[in-house]
């Protein structure tokens, strides 16, 4: 009996180093995914700020286009 109990003992130890094992391979893939969420993120904050200045930008000009336009009709006499 005394066997069976070292043999009992030896699995269970070398599932819970297994299970280890796992666990840590988990913790390091998490991080390694909030890492790459992280990254994203800034990514896409970053891309929607050139957006926004982009947008501002296209504003002006369209704006600037628009008066030009208008003198040239005017100096045209249209």
């Amino acid at each position: 009996m005394e066997q069976r109990h070292g043999g009992s003992l030896h699995r269970t130890e070398e599932a819970m180093r297994r299970l280890g094992s796992a666990i840590d391979r988990l913790e390091s893939a998490s991080a390694r995914v909030g890492a790459g969420d992280l990254l994203l993120a800034g990514e896409l904050r970053g891309a929607r700020d050139d957006y926004a200045r982009l947008e501002e930008t296209s504003r002006v000009v369209a704006t600037r286009l628009d008066l030009a336009i208008d003198r040239l009709r005017d100096l045209l006499g249209d």
